[in-house]
């Protein structure tokens, strides 16, 4: 049995660094076996789309049954024997529709991991921060080895590496000692929904959509813009590496010695994820491209820990999992299955790096909602969150 924070800084290490190869090149693998970047965007589309749907049930059945532990179980074996369809979806006719079936199965069993994972480690008392640095390395430094991978044996392997990944994961959870939050019962009430679903909630989570629609550029298009100015595929995995790298100093600076306003942080992540793009659609220079990673590294720390300690200390008792999962569906979620569409049609419009000048304006709006966030409720949640930890 090991220790409850030595365990989850395993287990994000793990989910991360298995999550790493499908986020970066998921779409070079579409793009070998045929697809349109419309239908990339589809699929990108449906991902979060069905996470949107099963979060909320996922997150309610965890607060309401007290069964956080069982649902991740069961939801890492599922979808890592889910990934294992998408290698064979080439051998069927229809292809596109077995990647869609692919993406549905995947992506549905997937969805409860992180939030549920979120709201154990802060129900816990431990340091957000602290713990979630551990992905951040994770995903860094498997995204690099990626590279490398494919670049020698091929695309697909990425799925395999992430069912051999999750199912170690698995494992792990066999031996975490963390308790289950306490079933909800008959203690869930309305009034207890009506606090969760205030006016400052609802402004995290606008800032969260928009933060959203921008992160397909970088994240499912990346490898794509990668192959597009003429660079190989072990540059994609060396950017992410720098990403990852800038995300984990910054969390692991906040967790030792802290940070400033949430929205104020919130509102930076706005700017930071804006001036990259800008320079991903002005220059070509892969010098400028790998070393404006460290900015987008910034900005999804920052943004990551200030929007899950936000609706963490906002959120009622009773619904710390549904918070988290609402945060994941009505924000991030909703924000990235409307930015694959929109990515997937840009670049078949202008260009993958024409793409990221248009997509670069929704900056303002996520540095404007979070501001939006009343000052006073910002530093209540940044006092409770001191408090527990």
């Amino acid at each position: 049995m090991v220790s409850e924070e030595r365990g989850f800084k395993l287990f994000y290490f793990i989910l991360f660094a298995s999550f790493s190869g499908y986020v970066m090149f998921r779409n070079v693998f579409l793009d070998e076996i045929g697809l349109t970047g419309t239908q990339m965007g589809i699929v990108g589309f449906l991902f979060p789309l069905c996470g949107m749907i099963a979060q909320p049930i996922w997150g309610l059945i965890a607060d309401w049954k007290g069964a956080s532990k069982p649902i991740l179980y069961v939801s890492t074996i599922v979808a890592a024997l889910a990934a294992l369809l998408y290698p064979l979806a080439p051998f069927v006719g229809a292809t596109f529709a077995a990647v869609l079936v692919a993406t549905v199965v995947f992506a549905t069993f997937r969805a409860p991991a992180v939030p549920i994972a979120n709201a154990l480690v802060l129900s816990s008392g431990m340091s957000y921060e602290g713990v979630r640095a551990y992905g951040s390395i994770a995903f860094g430094l498997a995204g690099l080895g990626f590279g490398f991978l494919i670049g020698i044996t091929a695309t697909e392997a990425v799925f395999y590496a992430y069912t051999v990944g999750t199912l170690l994961l698995a494992l792990l959870l066999t031996r975490l000692p963390a308790d289950d939050p306490e079933a909800l019962g008959d203690d869930l009430d309305l009034e207890s929904i009506r606090r969760l679903l205030s006016r400052q909630f609802f402004l995290l989570l606008g800032a969260a959509f928009f933060l959203g629609v921008m992160t397909p550029a970088t994240a499912a298009f990346f490898s794509v813009y990668v192959r597009a100015i003429d660079q190989p595929d072990t540059i994609t995995g060396f950017a992410w590496f720098i990403k990852t790298v800038a995300e984990a100093v910054a969390f692991v600076y906040v967790a030792r010695r802290g940070g400033g306003s949430y929205r104020w942080l919130m509102a930076a992540a706005g700017v930071f994820y804006m001036s990259t793009y800008l320079l991903l659609a002005t220059t070509g220079s892969i010098v400028v491209v790998v070393s404006s990673q460290v900015m987008l590294g910034l900005g999804y720390a920052l943004f990551n820990l200030a929007s899950v300690n936000l609706a963490h200390s906002i959120s009622p008792a009773a619904l710390k999992s549904t918070a988290q999962s609402l945060l994941m569906v009505g924000g991030v979620s909703a924000g990235r299955a409307i930015g694959e569409l929109v990515t997937g049609v840009l670049v078949d419009a202008v260009g993958v790096q024409a793409m990221y000048g248009y997509v670069a304006v929704l900056g303002v709006l996520v540095v404007a909602f979070s501001l939006a966030i009343s000052a006073s409720t910002a530093a209540d949640a940044e006092r409770q969150a001191a408090a527990e930890g």
